[in-house]
């Protein structure tokens, strides 16, 4: 670890909160909803859902959108429920370690995410010994708020303007090696974190 680092800057989906798209896709088939290759995967997505991910598309579009798709009514309900199942929960062991950073070192997130998914999740996935989002992260960073999504270098230009840190004070952990890259490339010391790997190495 280095020992300039002061600020760590995780990802969300893949590297804090667990992520299953095939139970998604699966719920999706089931009532209709299909969609195209790498239409909603992968670090460069493309048309709607990029639109929604970049916050250009409100939560009642994207509900629409979906309906469409499925070519009949389906409650706005069902539907966040099926978009939310392709997030699952924070694993212990990683809330148990950012118990300990925090302590350490000043936490962010930074993530292409969307407000259905975060709103709806993550006060719960965070809810931990008394604790919530904000007792862990300095601040939270969200392409749909931010109207920028990553690998574009003006993100993270804007989350270390915004959160007043320095690049090269500042760690970067992502799934996506092309994240990472787009990270380096302004500065950041980035990791590139396998899903699945014990996370608590990369500080030992």
């Amino acid at each position: 670890m280095n020992s300039k680092i002061k600020n760590i800057i995780f990802d969300w989906g893949g590297v804090l909160i667990d992520v299953t798209l095939n139970k998604f896709l699966a719920e999706c088939n089931a009532v209709g909803i299909s969609f195209k290759e790498n239409e909603i995967t992968g670090t460069h997505k493309a048309g709607f859902f990029l639109e929604y991910e970049l916050g250009k598309i409100s939560d009642e579009e994207l509900r629409n959108e979906l309906r469409s798709r499925a070519g009949r009514n389906i409650p706005d309900a069902e539907l966040d429920r099926i978009w939310n199942t392709m997030i699952e929960r924070v694993p212990e062991e990683k809330l148990e370690l950012l118990c300990r950073l925090k302590d350490k070192y000043n936490l962010y997130i930074l993530s292409n995410t969307n407000a259905i998914h975060w709103d709806n999740v993550a006060p719960e996935v965070f809810s931990y010994k008394g604790l919530g989002i904000d007792d862990f992260f300095k601040r939270v960073f969200l392409s749909h708020e931010m109207h920028l999504a990553k690998p574009d270098t003006a993100i993270y230009q804007k989350a270390l303007s915004e959160a007043g840190i320095k690049a090269e004070e500042t760690m970067f952990i992502d799934d996506s090696k092309v994240n990472c890259d787009a990270a380096q490339s302004v500065g950041i010391n980035a990791v590139h974190y396998i899903p699945g790997e014990d996370l608590s190495l990369i500080f030992k």
